[in-house]
Parts: C-alpha cells; structure tokens; sequence
C-alpha cells in the first residue's frame, strides 16, 4: 500500500510539473522530476555525495568524519579544513540537515541507497574520545553510521559484504578498538534487524544492482553501472568482469595492505551525460610500485569519456594519472578535499594540461585550504572556477546539458551563491 501511495503522489507531482521540467533553475536546491541533482556536500570532515535521480530515487555516496581534525598519522606537517558550517554539529548531524533539504517532497525521509567506497574514516566516520553512542546502545554515531541513525537507509552497498575477507578477514585485520569497520558491521547487523536494511557487495559490471525505484520506465536512458569493487573490474562489455588483481598481490607477509585500492567505482549515465565517482583508487605508475597499483588506467579505459568526475584519493600525488584524464577526458572535475595536500602539485598539472587532452576543462573544489593556494601558486588559483562550497550538478531532463552550482550553508540553510553552465554533453 505505501508503494502504491508513493507512486501516486509521484506521478501527480510530474502531472503538476511538467511545466518546471523544461525550466533550468539555478537559483533554488529544490529538486524537480526530470533532473539528476548531485551534492557534494562540505563538511570538512571527507567525501560525501548526495544523489537525487531523475524519478526521485536517492543514493549517497560516502559520508566521513574525520573527528578531532587531527590526521591519522601523527607527526605530519600537514592541515585539516575546520568543520563546516561549525563545530556546533557532527559531520553526520550536518549532511543530514542537508539532505533533508533537497529530498523529494513526497518521499518519506529516508535514503534509497547508501554506497560506501571503502573504509577509511574520511568515507565512513571515525571514532574519537568524544564519539557519542547511540540511543540502542549497538554503535558509535560517526559519519555514515550517524546519517543512517537518522535517515533511514534502505539498502546499503559497500565493496565486500557479507564475507569480508577481501584480501584477508578484515573483521580480524580491523579489529583494534576502537575500530570505525566494526562498528559499521554492528550498524548494519542492528539495521537489518530493526529497521530492514538490507545490505550487499557491490555487483560489478551490472546496471540493474542500483536502478530508479518509482518511475523507472520514464527514463531508460538513466542507468548506473558497478566499475569495478576490490580487485574485479568491469570489461566494458555486456556483465562481464575481469580480475586485475588477488588478494595475494595486495597484501604483505605481514597482513598489511592498502584500503585505497580496493575502491568501489561507479559509472551514472542520463542520456548524452555521464559521471564517474572512483572513491581512493590509486594510479600511480613507476617509482617502485607493482603494477596492479594503477587501477585508474583499466577503469577509464572501459569508462571512456565523461562530462563530470570526481578526483579519485582527493586528488593526491598518487591518484589521477594521465591515463585516466586521457580515457576520461572530463569536462568538468569535482575535487573533495579536506587536506592541505590536496590537490597534489604533479596532479594538478596534469588537470590544466592541454597536452593530455584538449578542450574544456572547469574545476572545482569543496574546500582548498589557504595554504595549498599559497603553495601551488597561480596554477591553482587561475584555473580552479571555484575553490570552496558544496558542489551541486543538475543534470537538465534529458542529459542533454547540465550546470554547476555552488552553494553554502547559511544559517543552517543551504544557499546557491554561484552558477556555471549550462555546459553541453556530448
């Protein structure tokens, strides 16, 4: 019944807009039927991206807290953003506020699918001294666990669920209390049992794992393809995945291995639009690095050329190699940043180059801190369109155009301040 109630109230909302729907607003974060509405949301603490799709279906994509702003390794002469707005909410109690602000009117507060790339505490939520538990007592609200305390999550999808033994048992691997991957387990086992979560590894290759759940068949031309999970990446074809790497290549006779590289990545297309999210996956190439530690280069090769894409690890020196830009081609570049290491300085020279490939190319970042400006000098500051806010794409009905929007948190209120576009897809 309460499927039904929602479709309806679905469909008469397209009845009642389908005038807005040829509108392009850039003025108002109200989401529209027909557009796909993209937030990457600040809040100093990490990645966090907030989906509404052309029917009003939602995904999140990551949502860290970094906690105390201290890095995790100490001794490193490098800064972290403040928290954004302010310190008067966790990054979790913030992202929700936003999003509570862009759901579809006729959705009951909630999230459709929440996506987390991996499980470092910038994309899930770290523990500190100060870390509150929740009310039922199962877990630590930080991050994703802290939003889903608060928005309910339907289905939650992360890179190895249920038997987590990718490239060792990481439930014996992360087991050092107070430790943010146990604590996400006893979030999701409390979820499923209390609330109906229902949680999965991402499918690699498939377009049908995460699809529009009230109008799908008024968009056939939307879809978002798995790229690629732990070592296993989509061929370009069809379903079919191939294995780039095993656990054995990744992991030291010590037990110790790389989180970043076992990334999920995603691929979301609207008609002529495409945009690419790859979490921390690395890509650098050379100086003593096996060669499986380039997995941006095999994933943008069956990605081919988007319109938008994130930096993936933030933009850090070993992400973002030339491959990727010269498979990718991006249009527009959308960099997370909460470090003053990000953007890294030989990254960045290969985002502005026209020697990698030529043509338009807007970017623009959540939050460069000062002092990464003052380092990387007039290459960042003459070619960044934007250096901090929250960073909404619209994608237009169709995917024929889209445009960037800036926004920032006012008074717990999130404001569009700038607009860029609208840019053409090809």
């Amino acid at each position: 019944m309460q499927k039904i109630l929602i479709g309806a109230l679905i469909t008469f909302l397209f009845h009642v807009s389908a005038k807005a729907q040829n509108g392009k607003d850039t003025v108002s974060i109200t989401w529209r039927p027909g557009y796909l509405d993209i937030h990457h949301i600040v809040t100093g603490s990490g990645d966090c991206a907030f989906f509404v799709m052309p029917d009003g279906t939602t995904m999140l994509i990551d949502a860290g807290d970094i906690g105390d702003r201290k890095l995790r390794k100490g001794g490193v002469p490098l800064t972290s953003t403040p928290p954004y707005p302010n310190d008067s909410k966790t990054a979790g109690q913030w992202v929700a506020t936003y999003i509570n602000q862009v759901l579809p009117e006729v959705i009951a507060p909630s999230i459709d699918y929440a996506v987390l790339t991996h499980y470092h505490d910038d994309h899930i939520g770290g523990i500190t001294a100060s870390t509150k538990t929740a009310k039922n007592g199962s877990y630590k609200l930080t991050g994703i666990t802290e939003v889903g305390d608060i928005l309910p999550i339907k289905k939650l999808i992360d890179r190895n669920y249920p038997t987590y033994n990718f490239p060792t048992n990481l439930k014996i691997a992360y087991q050092k209390e107070p430790s943010i991957f146990l604590n996400l387990q006893r979030f999701i086992e409390y979820q499923k049992k209390k609330n109906g979560l229902v949680a999965e590894q991402l499918n690699v290759g498939s377009t049908e794992q995460i699809h529009l759940k009230y109008k799908k068949s008024s968009y056939p031309e939307f879809s978002i393809r798995g790229i690629k999970s732990n070592g296993t990446i989509w061929t370009g074809t069809g379903n079919s995945v191939f294995e780039y790497f095993k656990p054995e290549n990744v992991i030291d006779s010590l037990g110790r291995f790389n989180e970043n590289p076992l990334s999920l990545a995603l691929k979301i297309s609207y008609g002529k639009f495409d945009y690419f999210n790859g979490g921390d996956n690395t890509g650098l190439q050379g100086f003593g690095m096996p060669e499986w530690f380039d997995v941006e280069t095999p994933m943008a090769k069956v990605v081919g050329k988007v319109e938008v894409m994130t930096l993936n690890h933030h933009g850090c020196r070993d992400a973002v190699n030339e491959n990727s830009l010269a498979y990718l081609q991006p249009q527009t570049v959308v960099q997370q940043s909460w470090s003053s290491n990000h953007p890294g300085e030989e990254v960045l020279h290969r985002l502005i180059s026209n020697h990698i490939y030529k043509g338009e190319k807007n970017i623009f970042a959540t939050n460069i801190q000062e002092v990464t400006k003052a380092t990387l000098g007039f290459w960042l500051t003459d070619n960044y369109k934007s250096t901090f806010g929250h960073i909404i794409i619209r994608v237009l009905p169709g995917g024929n155009e889209y445009y960037v929007l800036i926004a920032e948190t006012i008074n717990e209120k999130v404001t569009i301040k700038k607009a860029f576009g609208p840019f053409a897809c090809s």
